[in-house]
């Protein structure tokens, strides 16, 4: 898998130029997928499809067309079944909405809370938007947070979650739990969780109660940083319902079109899951949705769950998105690809021995350092690495001062950066996060990166002793 060779027409790339001046620049290194994947040059077209459409045909678009905006959502439910590991991508997958939305609808059926048994298990440093989102489903039915939202901390010596801990907590809350909700990869720390081993243990603890006749408990995941980032089998590891944008490593655009999963075992169980509904959830093309019937004729699976139509426009960007990534060798040649990559990259920063902050010396200046706080197993990350600073050690050979550098220092750095060309993002407390992703990022990109984030943390060390 190579960006250049598969691809003839690689993504637009923003220019380094960051002040709005004249002249020709030269492109960025863009390493900020993991935020906002780059736009697939396919792209513009397939919009502009859509727009001439509805100039020439009006209404009519609806029912015509490569995209008929009637089902258009449905095009890319195949490519999205790969991506996810769908058994039946029609059953399992569908395209609607954005992602917190989409969690409150999946939340609004799967979790089912009663007396005794309301609680809700998420990660400690979960994205704010997941927290947010339980927390009202909580408070939404007369509980308070504070009491059955158990947040799962990670360890103090890693900072990283723990598979064994998660599953402690699991089983020892298991009698007041009703659903568990965690995130395929952290957005902060870039740690991809071992889904598959998360799953099987609650399909076990489930298994367990199903032998006492009582409740199971629902397992939920949030794949924003995980889908087009790492291979995922939903299906075969049983997890029950899954939601994730297409904006990141999907590459389809800001507040693109969400998606979701729900395993096929839910497929028709809504007497005991009931969702909230409106008439996108009707089927169509087979389907009644256009003969008005007051009796809700729902789709079965994933597509019951649709409330309203679909924008096109979003449609055709995720399409063009999706095409790329499979006409560029699928999820598994960009893994491959991936390791490669993030492989390098933390190759170069020991090299450079960047992850040592150095104190001034004859002729070198002082120079602050990096910890990377991603796991250095392969396996349980994905294209990100994510940095915190560090600052030089103190002039006079004292003992360098442990933990991050002073508040800001991160949004110092990224400053930097941007100075140079590299585009990375800074997330609070003090993090840095660079992704080098396979579909349009180099070899090249890691190396220039590596060299040119050494020369900004001299500026920075320089900073900090004025």
């Amino acid at each position: 898998f190579s960006p250049r060779s598969h691809s003839r027409t690689p993504p637009y790339r923003p220019s380094a130029a960051s002040d709005g001046g004249g002249g020709e620049a030269e492109p960025s290194v863009y390493l900020t997928g993991h935020s906002l994947g780059l736009q697939p040059r396919s792209a513009q077209g397939a919009v502009m499809c859509e727009l001439t459409k509805w100039a020439e045909r009006g209404v009519a678009g609806h029912f015509e067309g490569e995209l008929p905006w009637a089902s258009c959502e449905e095009a890319v439910v195949p490519l999205l079944g790969e991506l996810v590991g769908a058994a039946d991508a029609t059953l399992e997958v569908a395209a609607m909405n954005s992602l917190t939305v989409n969690l409150h609808l999946l939340m609004a059926a799967f979790y089912r809370p009663s007396a005794g048994r309301a609680g809700i298990l998420i990660e400690a440093g979960a994205f704010p938007s997941d927290r947010y989102a339980v927390a009202s489903q909580v408070r939404h039915h007369g509980h308070d947070p504070a009491e059955w939202l158990t947040e799962v901390a990670p360890r103090e010596e890693s900072g990283l979650l723990s598979t064994h801990d998660l599953l402690a907590a699991i089983d020892t809350l298991q009698d007041s739990l009703a659903l568990v909700l965690l995130g395929g990869a952290n957005y902060l720390t870039g740690q991809v969780l071992d889904m598959e081993a998360i799953a099987r243990g609650v399909r076990r603890i489930n298994s367990s109660r199903a032998a006492r006749s009582e409740p199971p408990i629902l397992l939920g995941l949030d794949l924003a940083h995980a889908a087009g980032n790492v291979p995922l089998s939903l299906h075969d590891w049983g997890v029950d319902f899954a939601a994730w944008c297409t904006y990141k490593y999907l590459n389809a655009g800001a507040g693109c079109l969400g998606a979701i999963f729900v395993h096929s075992r839910h497929a028709a169980d809504d007497g005991a899951y009931p969702r909230l509904t409106g008439w996108w959830g009707v089927p169509h093309a087979p389907g009644p949705r256009f003969e008005m019937r007051h009796g809700f004729d729902a789709a079965p699976g994933a597509a019951g769950f649709a409330c309203s139509n679909v924008n096109p426009l979003m449609v055709a960007c995720l399409l063009a998105s999706l095409r790329t990534l499979r006409d560029a060798g699928g999820i598994q040649a960009a893994r491959r690809k991936s390791r490669l990559l993030t492989g390098y990259l933390e190759l170069l920063l020991h090299e450079e021995e960047l992850t040592v902050p150095r104190a001034a010396a004859q002729a070198q200046p002082a120079r602050c350092g990096i910890r990377i706080i991603t796991p250095a197993d392969p396996r349980r990350r994905g294209c990100q690495l994510s940095l915190r600073v560090l600052p030089p050690p103190p002039p006079g050979g004292a003992e360098a001062e442990s933990g991050s550098g002073p508040p800001g220092a991160m949004r110092e750095l990224e400053a930097a950066l941007l100075s140079r060309g590299v585009v990375v993002d800074a997330r609070e407390p003090d993090i840095v996060r660079a992704a080098p992703v396979p579909l349009y990022n180099s070899y090249e990109d890691v190396r220039a990166f590596v060299l040119r984030l050494a020369d900004a943390l001299v500026e920075l060390a320089r900073r900090w002793e004025k």
